[in-house]
């Protein structure tokens, strides 16, 4: 069968897609994504065929970059916690990305219809591909990136769709959709139907570093915020964590991405390395523990590789993963004005939450991966009249 991938133009979208786009090529069927954006040259570094359907796009407007650093992070904590009480999508999420989806649709549809795929998956909060399914009559997937289940989002999602299907002559209505879930039912939250997929773990390709190649010398803590919050919001949330990390005996390694901005850090203590880009997933299989903003990728590879987490959440579905990692019992929950020397200790050194984790490690692992999906996606196939 030909499966199509509409996601939306960033790399927490695409990027846990990709190992269901793995077992779909290893089982004989065409795969091709649609995407526009940084999404373009991930998917094709990831060996992947892709069209970029919108790359005159500017989403800019969208998510502009207006006021200062601390009042972006503060409605990012707004929005996250609000998120967090309700365990919906917040409708200002839902209009933007209906936004997303106007600019991408029109290239989507033209797309789609000359690929004429069976199936189309598309990242939740991609409209276009909601769009494209139901205009050639072929059933949606909806691909999970956090740990929320939400059975009625796409109900909520279709009103704000309904001028851009309208303006391509598609019925504003639905098309079948089934969900796939990419943790286990226990670490969800909120209501919902679908299908549980073991996660791939994937954060692109890159060269290993010399230091990466050899034996560690003592503990090593992996420190990041992601791809979204230093942009958005700076890294100066981590100024109180790191001076505790100068007193821990360990290596803490700070992966920010590219060119970071440290200003607000000031002078790092010495056990502190900064690294540029660098594949989280492989970065993990040397760390004894990390500390992050909660993102759910982040959260689950972390889950997957064994390595105890203290979590800072910082925004979007940041607090409901934090929870999950506490009740889980694979790490700790704190604001980053709370991280001090003895709870970094905790991390690195407390025997029953390393028990823990590397029990739910196992249990993942475990778990049916993409190559069972792939092979029940086919049902979802309707004959070719």
């Amino acid at each position: 069968m030909r499966v199509l991938f509409a996601v939306s133009a960033g790399l927490d979208h695409v990027y846990p897609t990709v190992g269901l786009a793995w077992a779909l090529r290893t089982a004989g069927h065409d795969v091709m994504y649609a995407t526009t954006g940084v999404a373009v040259q991930a998917a094709a570094q990831a060996g992947l065929a892709v069209r970029d359907v919108s790359p005159e796009a500017d989403f800019s407007t969208i998510f502009p970059r207006t006021g200062s650093r601390e009042d972006r992070g503060r409605a990012m904590r707004e929005r996250g916690r609000t998120m967090a009480g309700t365990l919906q999508t917040p409708d200002i999420i839902l209009e933007k990305f209906s936004r997303v989806s106007d600019l991408m649709a029109d290239g989507m549809l033209r797309f789609a219809t000359a690929w004429q795929p069976d199936l189309i998956v598309y990242s939740r909060l991609q409209g276009a591909g909601l769009l494209a399914a139901r205009a050639l009559g072929v059933a949606a997937v909806e691909h999970g990136f956090s740990f929320l289940r939400e059975g009625a989002m796409p109900q909520r999602f279709l009103p704000h769709l309904a001028p851009v299907f309208e303006r391509l002559g598609v019925p504003a209505q639905l098309p079948d959709i089934t969900s796939i879930h990419f943790a286990p039912e226990r670490m969800m939250h909120g209501e919902g139907e679908g299908w549980t997929m073991r996660f791939v773990p994937y954060h692109g390709g890159g060269k290993l570093a010399d230091w990466m190649a050899e034996p560690k010398r003592r503990p090593r803590v992996c420190v990041t915020l992601g791809t979204t919050v230093p942009d958005i919001a700076g890294v100066g949330s981590l100024d109180r964590v790191l001076d505790a990390a100068g007193r821990v005996d360990a290596e803490f390694v700070l992966a920010l991405g590219d060119a970071p901005d440290l200003d607000a850090l000031g002078t790092l203590p010495d056990n502190v390395r900064v690294v540029g880009w660098t594949p989280l997933s492989t970065l993990l299989t040397s760390c004894d523990g990390i500390i992050h903003h909660g993102g759910a990728g982040t959260t689950l590879a972390s889950a997957h590789a064994g390595v105890p987490q203290l979590t800072m959440p910082h925004g979007a579905d940041n607090w409901i993963n934090a929870a999950m990692v506490e009740r889980c019992g694979i790490g700790l929950n704190r604001e980053p004005g709370q991280v001090d020397t003895a709870v970094i200790e905790t991390l690195l050194h407390d025997e029953g939450l390393r028990k823990t984790t590397d029990a739910v490690a196992d249990e993942l692992a475990a778990s049916p991966g993409p190559d069972h999906l792939a092979s029940r996606l086919t049902t979802l196939v309707r004959p070719r009249g």
